[in-house]
């Protein structure tokens, strides 16, 4: 078993150590990994191990009073401290390391070696006081105690018996920042790797600044894996690592969003140690929070014994969301391009942090326009259409045994933004017609394999009009709005190519609903004509604005914008 360790962030290397093995980049720029082997956790449920070891006597610190806590730690008092080299196969160092501060819920221990070198008194009384009482982000009045044990839970006190935590700062020999380790919860001598006997998360001293908000953004990270374990020892790593970052937005100073944003198919569930794992387990985190419950959502999921995707379904249906994570997902890829929570009403956007631009795998200025490609188990691909055909048809065909979400979200500083889903068959096969992009500066593709464990390919296509490349196509349905504007009265036209079912419903351009005008499962083949007079459902009139008229039928769907001026 190894750390839980936060990735450096000073330019140099990232290195990420998880609950079941460390892996270190001594150099983004080099790439080269330096893993260390992965570490048996201890066997079998936790709750039982701890059950024999009691029943043998041995669930006890082990009282020697060189090497283990006091009954109550003081300012000043020294005990010798296994400190962990990380390099290669963790080996435990015993050091003297001496309490240098005392605050309501943490005590700061320190390296003799490093007091008055890489940390002194302010040093530790800024820790203690970010711990305590106050963040830099959205609650300036809680420290990270109080943020914590409100959204994940207490910590585990399994063998100390004290009501504060430790905070040990050592000079690492690894680059990273910190790293939670869990045989520290295990009577040493019962494990193969010795313990401190005490709740304790490390951090480093040699980041230049261990007081710094970058670090106790860091223990904040570490304190969320601490709680988690005591919560749900066996999380997937990717769970628990996009809560660790959530913690430190929590305090107010998250990662810096980078790497995720330039290849987005990444995938989310299969966890890699990279940069870029980080960050979008951090965003995904940050968006299921503010977009399903806040503090309620992330504290049943915490407490939640399933894991993984499983975790997530079981927490939002308890919370009462009807909706499905690859759903979830899907929005989410949605928003992490288009980032702006005034659209239908925050489904596609964060209040909590700003994105860079994400990066488009490729980009089509000409039509028609066709491509194919691959994409990981819960990762997307963008592909960006600019100055597309004023009604562009967008063809998907998807492998047969995956699962996909396509959406298309149209753009254009003139005009409200636009996200429509492509609707797809059993196959992940299907099309639509997207007249209501008409005019706009880009259409943009988000493409979403939501499979658990399996990479996709996929093919793509966008035709102008109703010719395919090389093929020509059997007629397609179509609606229009005449006339367009309207006041106070218009009448969508609809065809069809062929009897069958049909649906003609009026949503507002960020997807509301608003009124449901035909809904029949057999009408013929030919010109329908539907009046709409600008009122929802309920027979109240709406506002002036965009809506979108969206034609569901056997042979395909069509959406058309229609403007409403009173």
């Amino acid at each position: 078993m190894t750390p839980n360790a936060r990735p450096a962030h000073r330019g140099r290397s990232l290195a990420a150590i998880v609950v079941a093995c460390l892996a270190c980049l001594p150099s983004l720029a080099a790439g080269i990994e330096c893993p260390v082997p992965d570490l048996p956790r201890p066997a079998g449920d936790l709750a039982a191990f701890r059950a024999g070891l009691e029943a043998r006597g041995l669930w006890h610190a082990s009282g020697d009073p060189a090497r283990t806590p006091p009954p109550d730690p003081q300012v000043g008092d020294s005990w010798l401290w296994y400190v962990w080299d990380l390099g290669g196969f963790p080996v435990a160092n015993l050091k003297p390391a001496t309490v240098r501060g005392r605050g309501d819920h943490c005590y700061v221990v320190v390296d003799d070696d490093e007091w008055n070198v890489s940390m002194d008194q302010a040093d530790v009384d800024r820790i203690i006081h970010a711990f305590d009482a106050a963040s830099v982000g959205s609650f300036p009045t809680q420290g990270i105690w109080d943020l914590e044990t409100a959204h994940f839970g207490d910590p585990p006190n399994p063998l100390d018996g004290l009501d504060r935590v430790f905070l040990f700062y050592y000079r690492f020999d690894i680059s990273a920042d910190g790293f939670f380790w869990i045989y520290d919860q295990f009577p040493d001598g019962t494990q193969d790797f010795a313990s401190n006997e005490c709740d304790v998360v490390y951090l480093a001293t040699d980041s230049g600044q261990p007081a710094s908000d970058y670090m106790i953004g860091v223990m904040a990270h570490e304190f969320q894996h601490m709680i988690h374990f005591a919560r749900d020892a066996d999380e997937t790593t990717w769970v628990d690592e996009g809560l660790g970052e959530f913690a430190m937005w929590l305090y107010g100073r998250p990662d810096t969003i980078s790497g995720f944003n330039t290849n987005p198919d990444d995938s989310l569930v299969l966890w890699g140690s990279q940069w870029a794992d980080y960050i979008q387990t951090y965003l995904w985190s940050l968006y299921c929070y503010e977009r399903y419950g806040g503090q309620p959502l992330i504290w049943n999921l915490i407490h939640n014994p399933s894991n993984g995707m499983i975790g997530y379904q079981q927490t939002l249906d308890g919370l009462g969301h009807l909706v499905s994570t690859q759903d979830v997902y899907d929005d989410w890829s949605v928003a992490n391009f288009l980032d702006d929570p005034t659209v239908a009403g925050g489904q596609y956007g964060y209040q909590g942090d700003d994105l860079p631009p994400f990066t488009a795998w490729r980009t089509h200025t000409t039509f028609p326009a066709s491509g194919s490609s691959g994409v990981q188990a819960h990762a997307t691909d963008y592909v960006r259409l600019v100055a597309p055909p004023d009604t562009p048809t967008v063809t998907f065909n998807g492998a047969d045994t995956r699962q996909w979400r396509v959406s298309l979200i149209a753009r254009d500083p003139l005009q409200p933004k636009l996200v429509v889903e492509v609707p797809l068959d059993a196959a992940g096969d299907g099309s639509l017609s997207f007249g209501a992009a008409a005019g706009y500066q880009e259409v943009v593709i988000s493409i979403a394999n939501v499979h658990l464990t399996s990479s996709g390919i996929y093919t793509y296509s966008v035709e102008v009009g109703s010719t395919a490349i090389g093929e020509v196509v059997s007629p397609a349905p179509a609606v229009r709005a005449y006339p367009n504007p309207f006041n106070p009265r218009t009448e969508l036209i609809f065809t069809l190519p062929a009897a069958g079912p049909a649906r003609l419903r009026l949503y507002t351009a960020d997807g509301s609903l608003v009124r449901t005008l035909v809904d029949d499962a057999d009408l013929p083949a030919g010109e329908h004509r539907s009046a709409w007079t600008g009122r929802d459902e309920a027979g109240r009139g709406l506002p002036s604005g965009t809506y979108l008229a969206r034609l569901e039928t056997a042979a395909g769907v069509v959406i058309e914008k229609v403007m409403l001026v009173r």
